[in-house]
């Protein structure tokens, strides 16, 4: 259940992001901030560099992945539950490091 949450959300945020992307092209502006790209940018950095990469995932969808693992957490979730479906899901072992570039990078808040 939690596997099947994480895979959702991870397309879910992928789709959004796609669409206000294309919304933004259209209206000429930008939706994120410097500061968003920064830290994407230094996540995906982290999972690399740490070999935390989820298996078969481009950049956008590893991101994405790291934004549902904070929305998880944010609304309540366990870190050891999402550490579980992370390494269910894709079938890896790196589920604690790309956690924690997650809350590092994407959802600072959470962290502290």
């Amino acid at each position: 259940m939690i596997t099947n949450r994480i895979r959702n959300r991870a397309i879910a945020a992928v789709f959004s992001v796609t669409i206000a992307g294309l919304g933004a092209g259209a209206l000429g502006a930008g939706t994120a901030s410097a500061a968003d790209y920064a830290s994407e940018a230094s996540f995906l950095e982290e999972i690399s560099i740490n070999g935390a990469t989820l298996p078969g995932l481009s950049a956008e969808e590893n991101i994405a992945a790291g934004y549902a693992v904070c929305a998880d957490l944010t609304a309540g979730g366990s870190i050891l539950d999402e550490i579980s479906a992370l390494e269910q899901t894709y079938q890896f072992e790196q589920g604690v490091l790309f956690l924690s570039a997650s809350t590092t990078n994407l959802c600072p808040d959470f962290a502290r």
